[in-house]
């Protein structure tokens, strides 16, 4: 009898695994969605001749040092932006000189920190140094596209604190929910990225080598779905902004670190993180009034919002 039972259960069992692999390879070969925004805009400029570093092991990319570049996002005919970007030495976004400054904030995150969008001296960071008149002083540690692995991995691997000039006094990491897949080797731009898993313990994160040096076999990536779940996300991102922030204490005691939460963070995240949502920051916000037309990211208006919010931290 169990004869019988053995050669269709085989054959089932093989079914359901080539189907797997099937479908994996449909996926893969699938055209991707074009988000129809982006199908729409594009970017001119000196920019498009090239403005990032790639394939670095430490933090996978970032931009090109000393670099004056401008940017101008067009939708059709109409003009979105028109920017210009500028880079140090140190590879990261150009602030206003502060002479003599009390405090030094270092500021975190992706473009929405880097500044996509405006001009140099309408970032956060530089509305800091503008408006406490050089009092505060602040470095622009964001670029657009990273996540809450290369804040970890700047860190670990000594490169913001090379960039870094001041004694800090205070840091903010600006969360917005499209880093979470980024962390977790999702976006297409960041394929040499630093890879991090959780310890046995799924507290801590511990590196592991980078996204395309990762050859783990799982059937989650036969079958084409996602390294992780949604869940598995969100938890790899909160472990490494915890670590982020305790690398920070440990380098710099004695410094206040906070996470400001866009919205679209969930409520779960922004406990467990002890962070403060934009509204802090800006009491009003609505996308007309704080946000570019078509593109999304922050404008001027609400950079300056931001940077009031930071100067008014401990």
């Amino acid at each position: 009898m169990k004869k019988r039972w053995l050669l269709p259960g085989a054959v089932n069992l093989a079914a359901a695994g080539l189907a797997v692999v099937a479908f994996g390879v449909w996926k893969q070969l699938s055209p991707e969605q074009v988000d129809e925004q982006d199908a729409q805009t594009h970017m001119e400029g000196s920019i498009v001749s090239g403005f990032f570093d790639h394939n670095l092991d430490d933090i996978g990319f970032i931009p090109s040092p000393n670099k004056r570049v401008t940017a101008k996002k067009m939708a059709g005919t109409e003009v979105i932006y028109d920017v210009v970007y500028t880079t140090g030495a140190d590879h990261f976004r150009a602030v206003p000189a502060a002479d003599h400054p009390e405090r030094c904030v270092l500021l975190f995150g992706d473009s929405f920190t880097f500044g996509a969008g405006v001009n140099d001296d309408e970032t956060s960071a530089a509305q800091i140094i503008i408006k406490s008149k050089g009092k505060v002083t602040a470095k622009n540690l964001g670029v657009g596209g990273w996540g809450p692995h290369q804040f970890l991995a700047g860190l670990q691997s000594g490169r913001f604190r090379r960039a870094i000039t001041c004694t800090p006094t205070g840091a903010v990491y600006l969360l917005i929910p499209a880093q979470i897949a980024r962390a977790a080797g999702r976006s297409p731009w960041d394929t040499h990225g630093p890879l991090y898993r959780l310890d046995e313990k799924a507290v801590r994160p511990v590196r592991a080598g980078n996204f395309d040096t990762n050859t783990e076999f799982s059937w989650r990536r036969i079958a084409g779905l996602n390294r992780l779940t949604e869940i598995e996300e969100a938890e790899l991102s909160v472990a490494l902004i915890e670590e982020g922030g305790r690398e920070l204490k440990r380098q710099y005691p004695g410094i206040h670190f906070y996470v400001l939460a866009w919205p679209g963070i969930s409520d779960e995240m922004r406990r467990r993180l002890g962070a403060r949502p934009l509204e802090e920051a800006i009491r009003d916000f609505t996308q007309a009034a704080y946000q570019i037309p078509i593109d999304g990211h922050p404008n001027p208006r609400a950079y300056a919002g931001i940077a009031d919010y930071i100067l008014s931290l401990p």
